[in-house]
């Protein structure tokens, strides 16, 4: 053999050596890695720990513990036979069906992105196209569109029931998850299916930051003031107590504090606007998870005993509902309007390690009568509805606050029902 036969057959032999050594690794690489996929323990995992900690420790509801750990492993199992080899997406899901698993449609699991999204809900703030949703038969609802908003320029109204986000069927998914989905950056776009009374409707929104308004305040027919509150954010107490104040200097006979479609907000801010009406005694008790029950009172003097008007309907959940049923139980105003949500519970988000988040339910709060409305909402004592028509509703329902106010600063009972309400009967 020639020596550049030799030498050609070296290299021959050199590169077989090499693309078996590398087809040997590859194997092995490959067999390592679906054993690290096959060995994965979701109970080993820190976040699984700390979200089953917390539920131990901070959920005030009972719950099966087996149940909910079969349900996580059911997850993982279901996930590792899909061939899911995410150490992230294995700790997910399996977190997620260990959340879901206690059936609370208040209490969740949070991806750090999702997580990172609710916590713009702190500055009243964020992007995304401005309307407020709430659930009915397993589907989101839009309950109130936000002036000039992306949704309103749209064509968005109240009623709209939302089928999919970006071709994702919302049926059975909780209501924050959908919020976060309709969020984004700002500038990019977001397909949502509705359905408007039967008929299915598509729109393509462009996402923009979103200013939601916590407070205004005005005078209305020269000596009715009107509070209109849209959610408990921080400070927003005080604001009332002040344009209370400024509303009375005004000439204000009496108060309507519009309530409607505002979901709540802090605890604390709901006792401070009660307080600007109830001088004294209990707004609201609470109990958490192997503590006695706590009883938050009336602070700071009422700013007004002047009469009061509430404007509540199926929007109104949480610290709208603790402010309405405690001035209902202290005697304090007239309910109009139709029922509220019935959110009797208290959540807290917990952080986990990675970012992410689990948000539980923590407590129940009582009205000042010791009643949970968990459920089953706060019914006024005036009911005023078009559920066909859901505009003329509110003007309805406003018309009727106004009257009902004029005659108790006129020194009379509150009347009976307007001439709108008496709908023919066929």
């Amino acid at each position: 053999m020639s020596r550049s036969s030799t030498i050609i057959l070296g290299i021959l032999i050199a590169v077989l050596v090499i693309g078996a050594l590398v087809v040997v690794g590859f194997v092995i690489d490959r067999t390592l890695f679906a054993n690290k996929s096959q060995n994965f323990v979701l109970q080993d995992q820190t976040n699984y720990k700390e979200a089953l900690f917390d539920i131990k420790s901070y959920y005030f509801k009972p719950y099966d513990e087996n149940k909910i750990v079969a349900a996580t492993n059911a997850a993982v199992a279901k996930d590792k036979k899909k061939g899911v080899k995410s150490t992230l997406v294995l700790t997910n899901d399996g977190v997620t069906a260990l959340v879901k698993a206690l059936g609370d449609t208040h209490s969740q699991f949070l991806t750090a992105t999702q997580n990172a999204r609710l916590n713009q809900d702190l500055s009243g703030s964020f992007f995304g196209v401005g309307f407020t949703l709430k659930e009915v038969n397993k589907r989101p609802k839009v309950v109130s569109v936000i002036k000039n908003s992306p949704s309103e320029k749209a064509g968005i109204k109240a009623g709209d029931i939302i089928m999919s986000v970006d071709g994702k069927d919302t049926l059975g998914e909780p209501l924050d998850s959908v919020v976060l989905r309709i969020r984004g950056k700002q500038g990019t776009k977001v397909n949502l299916k509705i359905t408007r009374n039967g008929k299915p409707m598509d729109f393509t929104i462009t996402r923009e930051k979103i200013q939601i308004p916590d407070f205004e305040s005005s005078m209305q027919d020269g000596n009715i003031g009107l509070l209109k509150l849209y959610e408990f954010n921080k400070g927003v107490g005080q604001k009332v107590r002040a344009a209370v104040t400024d509303l009375q200097a005004k000439g204000a006979q009496g108060f309507i504090l519009d309530l409607r479609d505002d979901p709540g907000g802090l605890l604390d801010e709901a006792v401070q606007v009660s307080s600007v009406f109830v001088p004294s005694g209990t707004i609201v008790s609470y109990q958490t998870k192997g503590q006695p029950k706590v009883d938050m009172s009336a602070q700071g003097g009422a700013a007004t005993s002047k009469p009061l008007v509430v404007l509540v309907n199926g929007g109104s959940a949480s610290s709208s509902e603790i402010v309405t049923g405690a001035l209902k139980d202290h005697a304090r105003a007239t309910l109009v309007g139709t029922k509220t949500y019935g959110k009797g519970s208290v959540q807290k988000v917990f952080d986990l390690s990675n970012g992410a988040a689990v948000k539980l339910t923590v407590s129940l709060y009582y009205l000042p009568n010791g009643e949970s409305i968990d459920g089953k909402g706060i019914v006024p004592e005036f009911i005023v509805e078009d559920k066909a028509d859901p505009a003329k509703q509110d003007t309805m329902q406003m018309d009727k606050a106004k009257q009902v106010l004029q005659n108790l600063m006129n020194g009379k009972p509150a009347t009976g029902m307007l001439e709108e309400e008496l709908l023919p009967a066929a």
